[in-house]
């Protein structure tokens, strides 16, 4: 139940990754706080009942005060979440534990008041019986262990997080010294037969690498497709008509915020692993376009013949992109790749805000 909190609660957003508490507002974390406090009011009863008719009362009455346990403390959890989650992680921890305690402690105390009402034994749930003991007992050790799983969640997100910007560096990295050296060849030998080919090819070097130098961990698409233009334009001086390019965008979605360098590594690969080894080169196609609610990117590229053998990649590139999407987009943003005879495509799946 907290791993599906937490992968719900994956986000962009910086604070969202700092942030301790998950969104108890959010419905589908409430579903699965009603169906973890259901499983452990039925293992509750199984372990108190000696026969079937005890264990219906049990669960009846466990099922009662643990779901407004739960209810109420997921109620304040979200109304507080905001001005807790601004504190350091200490005492946001602390504080959330003192609350939900309480809370336990109001919901036995309105029980106990209630029992007096209901039974004529009125001493069988008095504040100071073996239940409220029980209880409380179990609340504070669930308690502790589900702020303590919020706490190591938040130290991973840090740590993916860290992981991930270390990874965009190196792929940065990655852009210059692959194809630096051919481009400058390139360049080169363009400045005497045709210098405005060549002026154009250095302006879309800096741009790349003006691109590349950017600390951000997010762009627009429209960024990100701007620099794949840029690559793309200094590797087909260089590779002529072995290098044809299509693309299919979808101008409403280039103001949509993707995770940075999500295009370029997938087009710099199309070009090593599928245009290079072919005599004839061949056909690139980029995608971005919105399917249902969702943003699909997608890069394709032709294959080499069975017979012969294509580059082998370490798939640092692609290794890279599922992770970050894991860290932006949690369970939400897909990954996928397909793979035929003929050609190889990834596709990039991403919700649309």
């Amino acid at each position: 139940m907290a791993e599906n909190i937490a992968n719900n609660n994956a986000n962009h957003d910086g604070e969202t990754t700092l942030s301790l508490l998950p969104n108890f507002c959010d419905v589908r974390n409430i579903f699965f706080v009603v169906l973890f406090t259901e499983i452990l009011a039925i293992i509750f009863a199984m372990a108190a009942s000696s026969n079937s008719v005890q264990f219906w009362d049990y669960l009846a009455l466990a099922s009662l005060l643990m779901l407004w346990i739960a209810l109420l403390n997921s109620a304040l959890l979200c109304t507080l979440r905001s001005w807790l989650n601004k504190l350091k992680p200490t005492p946001c921890m602390m504080l959330s534990y003192s609350l939900m305690l309480g809370v336990s402690l109001l919901v036995i105390s309105l029980a106990n008041l209630a029992s007096s009402y209901f039974y004529l034994d009125q001493g069988r749930y008095d504040l100071n019986s073996l239940f409220f003991i029980r209880v409380m007992t179990i609340s504070a050790v669930i308690y502790f262990l589900l702020l303590r799983y919020f706490y190591i969640q938040r130290q991973w997100r840090i740590n993916l997080a860290a992981q991930s910007r270390a990874e965009i560096q190196a792929l940065r990295a990655r852009i210059r010294p692959h194809f630096l050296f051919n481009s400058m060849n390139t360049i080169a030998s363009l400045i005497g037969i045709s210098p405005e080919k060549a002026e154009k090819a250095i302006e879309d070097l800096s741009d790349l690498f003006r691109a590349s130098l950017s600390e951000k961990n997010m762009s627009l698409l429209g960024e990100e497709i701007e620099l794949t233009e840029s690559y793309l334009a200094i590797e087909s001086l260089r590779l002529g008509d072995r290098l044809q390019i299509e693309w299919k965008t979808d101008q409403n979605l280039l103001n949509e915020e993707v995770p940075a360098l999500c295009i370029q590594p997938l087009a710099e690969n199309a070009i090593y692993h599928g245009i290079e080894p072919l005599p004839e080169g061949g056909k690139i196609v980029i995608s971005a376009l919105q399917i249902d609610n969702r943003l699909m990117i997608s890069v394709a590229n032709p294959l080499m013949p069975e017979i012969q053998k294509a580059k082998k990649g370490n798939q640092m590139a692609q290794d890279n992109i599922k992770q970050r999407l894991r860290l932006v987009y949690g369970d939400k943003g897909e990954f996928s790749i397909n793979e035929t005879k003929e050609n190889y495509t990834v596709t990039l799946s991403i919700p649309l805000t």
